[in-house]
């Protein structure tokens, strides 16, 4: 469960942080999926 919150509180930072905010958007929305992707796994 630790890399889900890993990934997201670094995709919220990098959102926040970013220059463009719709670049950090499509990252967040990318990280989101990535960190769905490992729940998914760590439950089946």
């Amino acid at each position: 469960m630790k890399p889900l919150f890993i990934s997201m509180a670094l995709a919220a930072a990098l959102a926040l942080w970013g220059a463009e905010p719709q670049a950090g958007i499509d990252y967040l929305m990318a990280a989101s999926h990535v960190a769905g992707e490992q729940v998914y796994n760590i439950l089946h």
